[in-house]
C-alpha cells in the first residue's frame, strides 16, 4: 500500500465533479431529505463536522447539499489497501486512520486541515454502528482532541434512517446548530482528559438529539 502523504493538504478537481454527478442520484436512490441547512456556516470553513457512523457513505450523504463545502474525512486504513480505492478516496479528500492504535499522523493531519481553513469531517464513534438499531453510541476522544488543538467549533450532523441504510431507504440528514469551542469547555488554559471526554460526549449528545428527533418522531 502506498503511504498517504500527510505533509500537505492537497486540492483535487474530482471532488466537485463527483458531487455534482452524484447529488441527484443520492437523493433518488436513498430518498434523501436534508434538514437544518441554515445551520451550515457560510462565512468560514475552519470547523469540524461530526457525524454518527451509519454506513460507508456517510460523508457522501452529508456533503451532498450545495451549501456544504468540501469535507476532508477520516477513513479506516483498510480501505486504502486497494490502489484504485486509495486513489479515489484520496481524491475525494479522504485520509487514512489506523483505528485503536493511537494514530497521531491522522490527528495531526486533521489539525492541519482546520488550520489551513478547510472543513474536516469525523465520526466521533470511531467505527460504524452495525446493530443497536442505528442508535448513536459513545464518542471517542478524537473530535475533542482536534477541536482543542485548533480552537475549532463543531457542527453536529445526524444521519437518520428507520432500519439499515440501503437503496430504497428513506434517509434524513439533519444539521444541528454549531457548537462553539467555548461551549465545549476547550478554550481554557488547562484542559485535562476529563474535559476532553466531556467535550466529546457533548458533541455525541447533540448528534443523538438530532437523530432522535427524526427516528423517534
Amino acid at each position: 500500500m502506498k503511504e498517504f502523504d500527510y505533509s500537505q493538504v492537497k486540492h483535487y478537481k474530482l471532488y466537485n465533479f463527483i458531487k455534482v454527478i452524484f447529488r441527484p442520484l443520492v437523493k433518488i436512490v436513498y430518498h434523501t431529505k436534508f434538514k437544518g441547512l441554515e445551520n451550515v456556516p457560510t462565512d468560514r470553513n475552519n470547523y469540524i463536522v461530526a457525524i454518527n457512523h451509519t454506513c460507508a457513505v456517510d460523508p457522501i450523504f452529508v456533503a451532498c447539499p450545495k451549501q456544504v463545502p468540501p469535507l476532508h474525512f477520516m477513513a479506516k486504513v483498510e480501505l486504502f489497501k486497494n490502489p484504485f480505492a486509495a486513489w479515489f478516496i484520496t481524491h475525494m479528500y479522504g485520509f487514512p486512520v489506523r483505528r485503536g492504535k493511537g494514530d497521531t499522523s491522522a490527528i495531526d493531519y486533521g489539525i492541519k486541515i482546520i488550520e489551513e481553513g478547510h472543513v474536516m469531517a469525523i465520526c466521533p464513534e470511531g467505527k460504524r454502528i452495525k446493530d443497536k438499531n442505528g442508535v448513536p453510541q459513545k464518542a471517542k476522544a478524537g473530535v475533542a482532541v482536534i477541536a482543542k488543538a485548533t480552537g475549532a467549533d463543531v457542527l453536529p450532523v445526524a444521519i437518520c434512517c428507520n432500519g439499515k441504510i440501503k437503496p430504497g431507504s428513506h434517509v434524513t440528514v439533519s444539521y444541528g446548530k454549531l457548537i462553539k469551542n467555548s461551549e465545549l469547555g476547550l478554550d481554557k488554559e488547562e484542559v485535562g482528559p476529563h474535559d476532553i471526554k466531556n467535550a466529546a460526549n457533548m458533541v455525541m449528545a447533540k448528534i443523538t438529539e438530532l437523530w432522535e428527533a427524526e427516528c423517534k418522531s
